[in-house]
């Protein structure tokens, strides 16, 4: 299953808005509030609901009524409605917010879907690093002692799965970028055990010849562990689809080239990827591999989310097609303020 296109209406920042997605890898860009989480986790949503059972958004935005995600809602009660159609060429589903007294729609949540029978799985990885505070989260979260959404507790049921055989078809179709994922984090192509292992539900690394505890291995390679055990145990197949919220939070920048690497091989095996992104390298390494594509070009599309007086999408092929860059306006500011301190520091030299 590859998620053609989401139309959102009247959410959140959107007042109406249409992503036309790629079948590889799909990254989202623009400064804080423009919708980039959410028009994500509305994918999620549609794809974790059924005619029998809607997602529970409260949930999944951790909030405490879904009347919040309506743009300029007024206050009205709402119902969750979920309504599919079909027809020879797609299947779509739509999540409908009605009024709850006289049902006229106020929101539609729209994904248009191929093969949708044929998915495996939808994971959401979200800024938050869940390797850590895996032991006893299930408890804690029942209970409502932690402030994190159902997309954590969704990727802790996830790890929560035994690692697969070395003969399953599953590891055998990700066994490349799992050594890939291991050499990143061990800085060795020798190690023959897993990097990360799971014992009497907790978490360790193996590193160098070490068992280290979870919590003393840095953060940026809990994130990397936490895709390597993904895959693993078999929550992430070339079927399957990854949201990635800000994967570069707490990577050393010398690991977001090969991050990106990683997320080319993933999309190459058939994995639909979305990401979530404000890092300067990230985008720009995606982009190099948009822009000179090998024999085998990975599909990747751009989409830059901005405000003019409503949020309006961008789509483009790399970031050359891509007019508003909140992240390269950035960095070209940068430059300007060090070129202005860098011209005032020598005009102060030279009238001594």
């Amino acid at each position: 299953m590859k998620i053609k296109n989401l139309s959102l209406q009247n959410f959140t920042a959107f007042e109406q808005a249409k992503f036309n997605f790629c079948d590889g890898i799909n990254v989202l860009i623009g400064t804080n509030g423009m919708g980039k989480t959410h028009a994500m986790k509305a994918i999620y949503a549609v794809l974790n609901t059924t005619k029998s059972k809607i997602s529970n958004l409260e949930s999944l935005f951790n909030i405490h009524n879904s009347n919040i995600l309506i743009r300029n809602n007024n206050g009205v009660n709402t119902t969750s409605i979920v309504d599919l159609s079909s027809n020879s060429m797609q299947e779509e589903f739509y999540i409908r917010f009605h009024d709850s007294e006289n049902q006229n729609d106020i929101l539609n949540a729209e994904i248009n879907i191929s093969d949708y029978e044929s998915v495996s799985s939808a994971i959401y990885l979200p800024t938050v690093e869940m390797l850590s505070i895996y032991d006893h989260f299930f408890a804690t979260y029942e209970r409502k002692e932690i402030p994190y959404d159902k997309t954590c507790y969704d990727l802790a049921l996830a790890l929560n799965a035994a690692i697969l055989r070395k003969t399953h078809a599953d590891y055998q179709s990700v066994e490349p970028i799992l050594k890939n994922l291991q050499e990143i984090i061990t800085d060795s192509k020798s190690q023959e055990q897993d990097v990360v292992v799971k014992e009497s539900e907790h978490f360790y690394f193996n590193l160098n010849g070490n068992k280290l505890d979870v919590n003393i291995v840095a953060d940026g390679y809990r994130k990397l562990g936490t895709l390597f055990y993904l895959l693993r145990n078999g929550s992430l197949t070339t079927n399957s689809i990854l949201f990635w919220d800000e994967p570069e939070t707490n990577l050393n920048p010398k690991l977001i080239a090969k991050v990106a690497k990683v997320l080319q091989a993933l999309a190459d095996s058939g994995m639909q990827i979305f990401i979530a992104t404000h890092d300067y390298l990230l985008s720009h390494e995606l982009s190099l591999l948009a822009e000179y594509p090998s024999a085998n070009p990975t599909t990747i599309k751009f989409f830059s989310l901005y405000n003019h007086e409503n949020v309006i999408i961008e789509e483009g092929d790399s970031l050359v097609d891509i007019s508003h860059n909140p992240i390269l306006e950035e960095f070209a500011d940068h430059d300007d303020r060090e070129a202005e301190l860098f011209y005032n520091e020598d005009n102060i030299n030279d009238t001594h």
